[in-house]
């Protein structure tokens, strides 16, 4: 059900952005004074993650991902991100069924430049932990008697990393040539994650953290699409 949602979403983000081409030549034409970002003394943003390539690619994983930021200066502004995920992938151990569920956030910020009018670029730092439960049921096989079975369930496992994040966004302020109140944007983000510390054992090893990914990969990237609303404050 999941992989055909996300390809639905696959399907229509190119339709989107391309009514969103169509402001971008207006714009240009505005005054100076106008191709600078308004600054806000507060406004709150409401992010959500609606695409992961490799889910959708895989099929291994199902994941939900929101976000809240808060604009307190001009160009800087306070992130805060929360997912739960359920990672199945099928070649974590041989002969063996892996699932890795449970939830994570991160915390840090980002500071906005403008490129052309309507769109930005973000360079950000995120802090991120992560708290989940582990299972593994496997099967040994034996020349002389029957195989082997067992599961082997862990709870309570804790991981931290940190993130840098580069982020394209592009306000909408026009669909199908109709013009809308400034309160929708669309973008990517690119992660590169950097993981710190997580709960291992010698045997059977962790081998997926929610929000994190592999634990064999020491610098793991990731690649977003995102939809935001915005509510100015004051």
């Amino acid at each position: 059900m999941l992989k055909y949602k996300l390809l639905y979403l696959i399907l229509i983000f190119p339709f989107v952005m391309n009514q969103a081409k169509a402001q971008d030549s207006t714009a240009v034409e505005t005054s100076e004074s106008e191709n600078i970002e308004k600054a806000q003394k507060l406004s709150v943003g409401f992010a959500f993650d609606y695409l992961k390539l490799h889910t959708l690619l895989i099929d291994e994983s199902e994941k939900w991902e929101g976000a809240i930021n808060f604009r307190i200066l001009d160009k800087v502004s306070l992130i805060g991100e929360y997912g739960i995920a359920e990672l199945t992938p099928k070649e974590a151990y041989k002969n063996s069924e892996y699932k890795s569920e449970g939830n994570y956030y991160r915390i840090g910020f980002d500071y906005h430049m403008t490129v052309i009018p309507n769109n930005f670029l973000l360079l950000g730092l995120r802090y991120a932990q992560s708290s989940f439960n582990e299972s593994i049921n496997y099967e040994i096989g034996n020349p002389i008697f029957e195989n082997e079975t067992g599961e082997l369930i862990r709870e309570n496992l804790s991981a931290s990393w940190f993130e840098f994040v580069l982020t394209s966004e592009k306000k909408i302020r026009q669909i199908r040539k109709k013009d809308i109140p400034d309160f929708l944007s669309i973008g990517f983000k690119f992660r590169l994650k950097s993981i710190q510390d997580y709960d291992d054992f010698d045997l059977f090893q962790v081998k997926n953290i929610p929000g994190y990914g592999q634990t064999n990969i020491k610098l793991n990237p990731e690649f977003n699409l995102f939809i935001k609303f915005r509510i100015p404050v004051f």
